[in-house]
């Protein structure tokens, strides 16, 4: 992969991320309990520890998040981990009633792109290995992949750029060797998740 991957106030929130908190709590009440027992496509988690770490990433206090990070540097994803489980011990109804209260709160330090960026492919995680179809509002698509982009030049220091082009939006980036393919793919491939969706000279430049 090349890119590794928080009480709303009226005027303060983020619409982008809304409309994507929102749409996953749809996604999510839609489900069985079998369905939210399922693995998800992030490893040993379930589909309930995705909305679990979706949830906690803004009613985790900013203080715990960093002493829990700096008391387990040596396993951060760990850490993560156990707080997403944790957090889906709430139940799911609970964290879907909480998504929906709390869908344009900001979280500290982070963008609203990099939130998006975040509950977009979550939803995907959830989604796709149930296989439920996996498209992602226009909106909440562009922003997420305008996101994930703007880290690119960093984690390609140095070498050759591609340029990405989505065939179903409009939505393209970078100028070299091109990959195409529908946008969820591309935020699929750019996030090291598995899709056969892409082609293009390009392809290689994304480690695929």
């Amino acid at each position: 992969m090349i890119v590794e991957l928080a009480c709303t106030v009226m005027g303060n929130e983020w619409d982008v991320l809304a409309k994507a908190r929102n749409d996953l709590a749809d996604l999510l009440e839609g489900l069985t309990e079998e369905q939210l027992a399922a693995p998800s496509l992030c490893d040993e988690w379930s589909v309930a520890d995705v909305a679990g770490h979706v949830v906690s990433l803004y009613e985790l206090s900013l203080p715990k998040w960093v002493i829990g990070g700096l008391k387990n540097t040596s396993d951060i994803d760990g850490f993560i981990s156990t707080v997403a489980k944790e957090s889906s011990a709430q139940g799911v109804p609970t964290l879907i009633q909480s998504l929906r209260a709390n869908a344009g709160k900001k979280i500290p330090f982070y963008s609203e792109g990099s939130m998006v960026h975040d509950t977009a492919v979550h939803t995907l995680d959830v989604t796709i290995p149930l296989g439920l179809s996996h498209t992602l509002d226009t909106e909440v698509l562009t922003v997420a992949l305008d996101h994930i982009v703007s880290l690119l030049p960093k984690a390609l220091k140095g070498k050759t750029k591609p340029r990405l082009e989505a065939t179903d939006i409009e939505w393209s980036w970078g100028a070299g060797p091109v990959v195409r393919g529908p946008g969820v793919a591309l935020l699929l491939g750019l996030t090291n998740r598995d899709t056969d969706e892409l082609e293009g000279e390009g392809l290689k430049l994304l480690g695929r």
